[in-house]
């Protein structure tokens, strides 16, 4: 049986008010999301039984839309602040699939009346509440403040949390001042928001969001904003926005769902310190499928302003470019980009880019998207006469400058104006990893490798997880002829990703340089291939038995011959082909064949003839003076 004051519960060192839904310790309240307390409330009220998560959700949130992961954050909260209080955390017990109990002794309270009476002094809204900036340090709990000065503070929390935001906000909660501290946060992670139960055909809208906000919170470079390609595997991922923030190394994370209805959308967000789980912000926004632009606008000012002690104009003008007045024609380029992203490319992607141009010829975005879909391809006037569009409408499109200088660089051995573009992009966005990384291609092309190196890692500090730009700095190792550290880095690849192509492809080269059999890793390597191809295609063509058997053989003859037969059976008039021949020639030694293979290739300008330069593959013709010549032929511009 409870005391007589019923509305009490108390435990270790706690005290519990599940009416008025605060939580004490040592006799001072415990700054706490009020969600974080409510769900705490609910366990108590059943100690030592399992109380399920969907209960727990129809209770606490009953009148919002969240996903389970809320729920998740807010056990977080408290265990938290429990280890902090120097408390037992475990108290809390996770019931794998069903939900929580709260296990030990729990007892009624006998807390002394006048104690009681100085408690329900202090106003609530002293206790952060679930739309508010972020708590106080555990450390700042426990120091001895008198109540008066305790009211003051209340006040003045309440007073900070007031603000206006135009636009489509519907619940305009609290927001730090222009008068508040950063939180020291130095990156972010906005993670794909995640559409609502019975309403998953939001995914592209939802993708294509977060890609923007990306992109326009990026435009700030008051912080780094992990790109796309590092996040979009949030939602498979299994993890939490605390546990997948601190794999991207970043400092905050912004998580959030959406949900679709009736020609409306309701877009749920908040903002979490992932070095401690301490929520900063969180908002709700309605909006109509037209507002789409104005929901953008709302959503990235309201984060940077989470963020940042001050937004001046110009920061505001940067956050709600949204480089096009028509929503349809937006809408379209969120599809063509959310194609793109999912590497569902060329024809659908370019269809819906060219459908949003239709609707707005000066809309920059939908032109930059066909840049970068061509620009991998050989159909090279077609990508740059997007991209002279795209700049042409925004000279100040960072990504396009990139897209230009790896255009230039592959396409023309332009050197002086890649590097040029390479230059321009970073100027305009200091923390892009893309421009970072590909300026790194091109420093290691022109021999400046150590130069490569800090680029490189550079990018990969704005994009931790980025498996692509792990293996390039592997490469740069390689071409320094450092096989060992680049074997290294290639082998921590494939500890992330033991699928990752590039990775393995780069390692045959690797350890037939260390005294391995090139044709024995090539062919290892191509089975690898050809059943990773048969177990995402399920086709039977590939048939990996007889190489299997010539590489069990040790049968580097007959596999040499194969390789020579595979490369010719791609075509003469493919441009790859004399390159692969030339690199064989050089391997086997036979150097007049190698240098003729090698001139040809020059003739046909495959994408890659620019890695010749430095590819250690060539060091046995590297000194011959018909090697140095076509090396002086991609050196001019064509």
């Amino acid at each position: 049986m409870f005391n007589a004051h019923s509305n009490l519960r108390e435990f270790d060192n706690f005290l519990v008010d599940v009416d008025k839904k605060v939580l004490w310790h040592a006799n001072e309240p415990v700054a706490l999301p009020v969600k974080a307390v409510e769900v705490l409330c609910e366990l108590v009220e059943r100690p030592g039984e399992i109380v399920t998560k969907d209960e727990l959700l129809e209770r606490v949130w009953h009148d919002s839309f969240v996903e389970e992961n809320v729920l998740a954050q807010s056990i977080h909260h408290l265990r938290k602040a429990f280890k902090d209080l120097g408390e037992n955390c475990t108290r809390i017990q996770t019931i794998p699939r069903r939900g929580y109990r709260l296990t030990g002794e729990l007892r009624g309270a006998n807390t002394h009346p006048e104690v009681l009476i100085e408690h329900e002094l202090v106003e609530r809204d002293y206790f952060t509440s679930e739309d508010s900036i972020r708590e106080p340090d555990p450390a700042d709990r426990r120091s001895a403040v008198p109540a008066a000065i305790k009211r003051i503070l209340v006040l003045a929390s309440v007073l900070a949390s007031v603000g206006i935001l135009l636009g489509v906000t519907v619940w305009q909660l609290s927001e730090p001042s222009a008068a508040t501290v950063t939180w020291n946060i130095r990156s972010i992670a906005v993670l794909p928001l995640i559409p609502i139960k019975g309403t998953e055909n939001t995914e592209t809208f939802s993708l294509g969001l977060t890609d923007s906000l990306i992109s326009r919170l990026g435009r700030l470079n008051k912080f780094a904003v992990r790109p796309f390609s590092a996040v979009e595997k949030f939602g498979q991922s299994g993890k939490d926005a605390v546990e997948f923030g601190r794999q991207l190394k970043a400092d905050a994370a912004l998580e959030g769902n959406v949900q679709q209805m009736d020609g409306r959308l309701r877009v749920s967000v908040r903002l979490i310190d992932v070095r401690d789980g301490a929520q900063i912000w969180s908002d709700n926004f309605d909006a109509t499928e037209t507002d789409l632009l104005k929901l953008q606008d709302s959503i990235s000012l309201r984060v940077a302003r989470a963020l940042l002690t001050k937004l001046d104009p110009k920061d505001e003008k940067l956050l709600a470019g949204a480089r096009t007045s028509n929503p349809e024609a937006y809408r379209l380029y969120l599809a063509g980009r959310d194609r793109w992203l999912q590497r569902n490319w060329k024809v659908e992607s370019v269809a819906f880019y060219q459908k949003a141009i239709e609707l707005d010829p000066d809309f920059a975005l939908p032109y930059l998207g066909i840049a970068d879909e061509y620009a991998f391809t050989y159909e090279t006037r077609t990508a740059e006469s997007a991209l002279a569009k795209a700049i042409e409408l925004d000279p100040n499109l960072a990504e396009a400058h990139a897209t230009r200088g790896f255009l230039q660089m592959f396409h023309h051995w332009d050197w002086a104006g890649a590097e040029a573009s390479f230059r321009r992009a970073l100027e305009l966005a200091p923390n892009s990893s893309k421009a970072h990384h590909w300026y790194g291609v091109f420093l290691s092309l022109r021999g400046r490798v150590d130069d490569a190196v800090r680029e490189m890692e550079k990018a990969l500090e704005l994009d931790p997880t980025a498996l692509v730009i792990m293996t390039d700095i592997a490469e740069l190792y390689y071409f320094k002829h450092d096989y060992d550290r680049a074997e290294t880095e290639l082998q921590n690849v494939l500890s992330l990703d033991p699928d990752f192509l590039n990775a393995r492809m780069n390692l045959t080269k690797v350890k037939f340089k260390k005294g391995g059999s090139f044709f024995l890793e090539e062919a290892a390597f191509n089975v690898f291939r050809q059943n990773k191809l048969r177990a995402d295609a399920r086709a039977p063509e590939y048939d990996t038995a007889d190489i299997e058997a010539l590489i069990a053989a040790r049968d580097e003859k007959t596999l040499r011959y194969n390789y020579v037969k595979g490369t010719l059976a791609a075509g003469e008039t493919q441009p790859e082909t004399y390159l692969a021949l030339s690199r064989f020639y050089a391997i086997t030694g036979e150097k007049e064949k190698s240098l003729d293979a090698l001139e040809k290739a020059c003739e046909k300008r495959p994408f890659i003839m620019p890695f010749v330069a430095v590819d250690p593959m060539w060091d046995p013709v590297r000194d011959h003076p018909r090697f140095q010549k076509v090396i002086h032929r991609i050196d001019q511009k064509f």
